[in-house]
C-alpha cells in the first residue's frame, strides 16, 4: 500500500508539471466493470454484471431518434411510437404485453415505462429473474420492441385517445406561454416545430403508415443500444443478445440521421410572454456560445466539467446570500455554464426568480452578481470550500462504489451511448478528481465569465402574471441592464466574515446510557438516556457510509390555537433561514460545506420530527448540528421579515394555478369550509405568522427529550456511538411531560357529498372520488386494502385507459391511519376531457363493484402479491426502509420489530376472500365525496349536453 501511495504521488506529480494543453491528449480510461460490445449490424450492447439488488436486472433500450427527426406529418409519432410498442408486438398482441409483465410483479407506468425527447427514446424494463425463464422472457420483449412491433390500426386509433390525454395534461400557462416564446428565441431551428408530445390535428388524423414509417426508418441497430445492468452471468447473456439482436436487417437506404443546431444570430433576441394563470414572474437570459458535436473522453474535458462545477458552485451560493437579506431583490436566481438544445451549442445561464413584480430590480441583482465576479473574481476561501464540496462527494461515491443499486448505475450507460464522453466508475472518478483538482487555480475560475457573458448571440425570455405585463421593462432597458453593469461603479468587492471553527460554543454537559438491550434476530439496539430520550439502533452493512436519523415526539399544532396553526407549521423554515447560536444561514452552510451531516426539523398537526443523515466521517459534526438545532434557535427579524416576504410573494403567485385553486376547493370540500385547521398558507394565514411566536413554539416542542425516539439505521460502529449519543443526545434538556396530541377534529365530511369545483380556462378535467370512515387499524388489514387499490387500479388501466381511450393515467390509493383516530381514506383519481367525466366516473365505479362482487381473477391478486413481494424483497436490504418502518411502528406503539421481516408472509396471507370481504366492509356508498374539476367556462352549462353535443 505504501508504494502504491508513492506511485500516484508521482503521477500526481508528473501531472501538475504538465503544461495544461497536454491534457487534451490524455484518454481517459473506460470504467472496467462494463462490457461494452457492437454486433455486425451496428447494434451496441452494454453489460455490468451487480448483484445489488439480487435476482434483478435493469435492462433500458436507448434509441438516438426522437421527435427532431419527425417529417411534418409525423409530429406527435416519434412519442406514438413508444406507446405503440406496448400495444402490439410480434410474440404479445395487443394489451398481452402489459398483463404479462404484471404477472412478473411489475407496475405499469412506474417500473415499466418509457420516454421520448428532442433527440432519443428510452424504454425501462426492469426484470425480477427468481423465475428461472425470465431473463429470456425479457429479451424477447426487448427484442419485440427494437424491431417486430405490429402497429395493428385498430390499436392505433384506439391510443390516439390515450396520447390525447398525455397531451392534454400539458395544457395550461406554462405551454401557452412557450408558444409565445420558442418562436422567437427559437426562431429558425428545428426544435421550435417538434415538441415530442406533438400537434393534436397530427395526432387524431394521421396516416397509420406515417406512424410504421417512423419506426421504419429510425428504430435500426445502428441508432440502438440494449443496457443490462444486474444480477446475471455476462457471457451468457451477451450470446443472448448476439442471436436476438444480430438478426435485426438495416434499411437498404437508411436516412441519414441529422443532428440540428440553432443558427447563430447578431444581437438579442427578446421574448415576452404573460398569462392570467401565470403563477410566478421569471427572467431567463442564454448567452449561447459553440459546443463540440461529440463530448470528448479526454482528461481536458474532465477537468473542464469539474471546473464549470466549481464555478456554479460559487457563484450560486453569492446569489443565494441575497436572498437572505430583509428586502431580497428576487425569490430566487442561479447561474452555470452548459449545454442547451442543439448538440453543438453551449450556453451561459443566468434565471431569476422574480419577486413582486420587480423585474428590472431582480434581473440587476443577478447581473451585479456576475459582473462582480467578473471584476473581481472569487475569492481562494471560496474556491477551497468547493473544492471540499467535490472532494467529498467523490469519495463519499467511492466508498459506496460496492453496494450501488443496479438502477443507480444504468443511466451512465444510456448516456454514454447516446452522447458520448467518459465512462468512468467512481474510483476512476476520484482518482481523475485529485489529479486535476490541485491544478484548477483561482485566476482560471475568475476569467470564465468574461468569455461567456457576449453582447451577441443572447437570448432574454421573460415569463410573467398578465397583471404585471406593464411592469416589464422594454427592450432597450433590458438590454441596458446587460451592458451597462461594466459602466456601473456601485459594484463592490465580494467580503465575508471569518467563519466559527466549531458548531457549539461549548460542548454540554454529559449524560448517560441509563440501559441498553440488544434484540438478536433484527440486530435492534434500544438505548433509554438519563433524560429520558429513548433510541432504537440498527446497524447495517446495506451501505459503508451511511447513518440516517428519524426521531419524533407527540403533540405538534394540535396542541395550540387554531391561530398559532400557521407559526407552528412554519416555525422549522423561518428559523432555518435565521440560522442557530452564533451561525446565520448563510454561514452555517458554509461551515457545513465539504461534510455530509444534516438535520432537519419540523412540526405538523400531530407531532414534531427530526430527520437527518451523516457519513462515518462526519458523525459527530452531525451529533453537534443535531444538539445546535434543538437547543440554539436564532432570531434575526432581517433575514425573518426576507423570508416571510419570499413565502407570501411565493403563495400570492401559486393562487392563480388552477390546480392549487382545486386543491384548496377539495380541502373545504372534504374538511369544512371554516374547519380552522386546514393548513393552507392562505395570505391571510401568513399574516399572523410571527417571529417571537413562531420561535417560541419551536423551542417548545424541542425542549423535552423524554418525550422523543429516535431512530438510527446504517453503519453504525457501536463503540464509536455510544459516547456521541452521551454527549449530544443525552445532554438535551428534558422535562418528563408525557405529552401527547390532541384530536382537533380534522376529519373528512361523512355523508355522500357530489360537487364540482369550476377554475382555469383549458379543456381538462381532474375526478376525485374519495371513500372514508372508521377502520380497524392494523398492518393485515393495510395490506389487503392497499390490494384492492392495486387491483383496482390495474382494472382501471385496462378499462379506462386502454379500453376506452379516455385517460391517461389512473390510479387507486388506500390511506389507513391510526391518528388521531382509526380512519381510511380511499381515492380514485384521474384527468380527462370534461365530457368523458361522467362516462369515466361510472366506469371506475363499476370496476370497484366488481372487486366487492368478486368479478376478479386468482391472477388478478396474485399480480399485486408478487409486485408487493419484490419490492419487500428490495426494500429489506435498505436502511431508509429499516428507519421508516421502525419509526412507524413505534408511532403505533409496537417495538416487535421482527414483524418487519414478515412482509411477504403478510404479503402470501391476502386472499381474494379477504379482499371482497373488506371491500364491501368499508368501501360502501355511505361516505363518499365526489369532486370535480371543470373549466370555468362550463359553470353555466349542463355537462350532459355538452356530452350531447360532442
Amino acid at each position: 500500500m505504501k508504494n502504491l501511495k508513492i506511485s500516484v504521488g508521482l503521477v500526481v506529480l508528473a501531472i501538475l508539471l504538465t503544461p495544461l494543453s497536454l491534457f487534451s491528449f490524455q484518454e481517459l480510461s473506460v470504467d472496467p466493470s462494463v462490457k461494452i460490445g457492437k454486433l455486425d449490424n451496428g447494434f451496441t450492447y452494454y453489460l455490468r454484471e451487480n448483484p445489488r439488488p439480487e435476482n434483478r436486472v435493469e435492462f433500458r433500450l436507448a434509441i438516438k431518434a426522437g421527435s427532431i427527426l419527425e417529417d411534418d406529418d409525423q409530429q406527435g409519432l416519434a412519442h406514438f411510437t413508444e406507446h405503440m410498442l406496448f400495444n402490439g408486438t410480434k410474440n404479445f398482441q395487443k394489451n398481452e404485453l402489459i398483463d404479462f409483465l404484471q404477472k412478473m410483479g411489475l407496475e405499469f407506468g412506474g417500473d415499466l415505462n418509457a420516454y421520448t425527447s428532442f433527440d432519443e427514446t428510452v424504454y425501462f424494463l426492469p426484470i425480477p429473474t427468481e423465475e428461472e425463464g425470465n431473463l429470456d422472457e425479457a429479451l424477447t420483449v426487448l427484442s419485440d420492441w427494437a424491431y417486430q412491433a405490429t402497429f395493428d390500426n385498430e390499436e392505433i386509433d384506439k391510443e390516439r385517445g390515450v396520447v390525447m390525454e398525455e397531451w392534454r395534461l400539458r395544457l395550461g400557462a406554462s405551454e401557452r406561454m412557450r408558444q409565445q416564446i420558442w418562436p422567437v428565441t427559437l426562431a429558425g431551428s428545428r426544435y421550435a416545430e417538434r415538441l415530442p408530445i406533438g400537434k393534436p390535428e397530427v395526432l387524431e388524423n394521421f396516416d397509420y403508415d406515417a406512424a410504421k414509417r417512423f419506426y421504419r426508418d429510425w428504430y435500426r441497430p445502428d441508432l440502438m443500444a440494449l443496457v443490462a445492468v444486474g444480477d446475471f452471468d455476462a457471457a451468457a447473456l451477451e450470446k443472448k443478445i448476439t442471436k436476438l439482436f444480430g438478426a435485426m436487417k438495416s434499411p437498404e437506404n437508411p436516412r441519414e440521421r441529422i443532428y440540428y443546431s440553432r443558427d447563430d444570430f447578431e444581437g438579442t433576441r427578446i421574448a415576452v410572454a404573460s398569462d392570467e394563470e401565470a403563477t410566478d414572474n421569471s427572467i431567463s437570459v442564454e448567452f449561447i456560445t459553440p459546443g463540440k458535436t461529440k463530448t470528448e473522453n479526454t482528461l481536458e474535458n474532465f477537468r473542464n466539467s469539474v471546473i464549470r462545477g466549481l464555478y456554479a458552485r460559487m457563484i450560486n451560493q453569492r446569489l443565494d446570500e441575497l436572498i437572505q437579506s430583509e428586502n431580497p431583490p428576487f425569490q430566487y436566481s442561479f447561474s452555470s455554464y452548459g449545454g442547451t438544445l442543439g448538440r453543438d451549442k453551449s450556453a451561459y445561464s443566468m434565471y431569476v426568480g422574480i419577486k413582486d413584480d420587480k423585474f428590472k430590480e431582480g434581473l440587476k441583482a443577478a447581473v451585479d452578481v456576475n459582473e462582480q465576479v467578473r471584476r473581481y473574481g472569487f475569492t481562494q476561501a471560496e474556491l477551497e470550500r468547493s473544492k471540499a464540496l467535490f472532494r467529498n462527494g467523490y469519495e463519499r461515491s467511492a466508498r459506496e462504489a460496492d453496494k450501488s443499486e443496479s438502477r443507480r448505475l444504468v443511466g451512465s450507460y444510456v448516456n454514454h451511448f447516446l452522447n458520448g464522453g467518459s465512462l468512468l466508475n467512481p474510483a476512476q472518478r476520484l482518482e481523475y478528481l485529485n489529479t486535476v483538482l490541485p491544478t484548477i487555480k483561482i485566476e482560471e475560475l475568475n476569467a470564465l465569465v468574461k468569455g461567456w457573458i457576449t453582447t451577441t448571440n443572447r437570448t432574454i425570455e421573460i415569463n410573467a402574471k398578465a397583471a404585471d405585463v406593464d411592469k416589464i421593462p422594454t427592450e432597450e432597458e433590458l438590454v441596458s441592464i446587460l451592458d451597462n453593469a461594466r459602466n456601473d461603479n456601485s459594484i463592490t468587492a465580494y467580503t465575508e466574515e471569518k467563519l466559527a471553527t466549531s458548531l457549539l460554543e461549548t460542548t454540554p454537559k454529559a449524560g448517560s446510557i441509563v440501559s441498553e438491550t440488544t434484540d438478536e434476530t433484527t440486530g435492534v439496539t434500544e438505548m433509554v438516556l438519563s433524560n429520558g430520550a429513548k433510541l432504537f439502533l440498527k446497524p447495517t452493512d446495506f451501505k459503508n457510509d451511511e447513518v440516517l436519523l428519524n426521531a419524533y415526539s407527540f403533540g405538534g399544532g394540535s396542541l395550540y390555537s387554531p391561530e398559532d396553526l400557521m407559526s407552528a407549521q412554519m416555525a422549522d423554515q423561518a428559523i432555518s433561514e435565521m440560522g442557530y447560536g452564533e451561525f446565520n444561514a448563510v454561514d452555517l452552510r458554509k461551515f457545513m460545506t465539504g461534510k455530509t451531516a444534516s438535520v432537519n426539523t419540523g412540526i405538523g398537526i400531530y407531532e414534531e420530527s427530526i430527520s437527518g443523515f451523516s457519513s462515518k466521517k462526519d458523525l459527530e459534526t452531525f451529533m453537534q448540528l443535531l444538539h445546535l438545532k434543538l437547543t440554539s434557535p436564532r432570531k434575526d427579524e432581517k433575514a425573518f421579515n426576507g423570508w416571510l416576504s419570499r413565502i407570501k410573494n411565493l403563495y400570492a403567485n401559486v393562487t392563480s394555478s388552477p390546480d392549487f385553486q382545486f386543491q384548496i376547493e377539495m380541502q373545504k370540500i372534504m374538511m369544512g369550509e371554516d374547519n380552522p385547521w386546514i393548513a393552507f398558507p392562505t395570505q391571510e394565514k401568513l399574516d399572523e405568522v410571527s417571529m417571537d411566536r413562531a420561535v417560541d413554539i419551536y423551542k417548545e416542542r424541542f425542549a423535552d427529550a423524554s418525550n422523543f425516539q429516535f431512530v438510527f439505521v446504517g453503519n453504525l460502529e457501536m463503540a464509536q456511538f455510544r459516547p456521541l449519543v452521551e454527549q449530544y443526545i443525552a445532554s438535551l434538556p428534558s422535562k418528563n411531560s408525557n405529552e401527547t396530541y390532541k384530536d382537533v377534529g380534522l376529519n373528512i365530511r361523512k355523508g355522500v357529498i357530489d360537487e364540482n369545483v369550476y377554475v382555469g380556462v383549458d379543456e381538462k378535467s381532474q375526478v376525485m372520488i374519495l371513500l372514508s370512515g372508521g377502520y380497524d387499524y392494523s398492518r393485515e388489514n393495510n395490506g389487503v386494502m392497499s390490494a384492492i387499490a392495486g387491483i383496482l387500479t390495474n382494472k382501471m388501466i385496462e378499462t379506462l385507459r386502454e379500453e376506452m381511450g379516455g385517460v391517461y393515467g389512473v390510479g387507486a390509493n388506500a390511506s389507513p391511519t391510526p391518528r388521531p383516530k382509526p380512519q381510511f381514506i380511499f381515492q380514485i383519481s384521474f384527468p380527462c376531457k370534461p365530457e368523458n367525466v361522467e362516462a369515466l366516473t361510472a366506469a371506475a365505479m363499476k370496476e370497484l363493484e366488481k372487486i366487492k362482487n368478486g368479478e376478479f381473477t386468482d391472477e388478478d391478486l396474485q399480480k399485486i402479491i408478487t409486485a408487493r413481494k419484490q419490492n419487500f424483497d428490495e426494500s429489506i436490504k435498505q436502511n431508509r426502509y429499516w428507519s421508516s418502518l421502525m419509526t412507524s411502528y413505534l408511532k403505533d406503539g409496537e417495538t416487535n420489530f421482527e414483524e418487519i421481516l414478515k412482509g411477504n408472509e403478510r404479503a402470501d396471507a391476502i386472499t381474494k376472500e379477504a379482499v371482497i370481504a373488506m371491500a364491501n366492509k368499508y368501501l360502501t356508498k355511505e361516505n363518499i365525496i365526489s369532486i370535480t374539476k371543470l373549466p370555468e367556462s362550463y359553470k353555466d352549462k349542463d355537462l350532459n349536453q355538452e356530452v350531447k353535443k360532442k
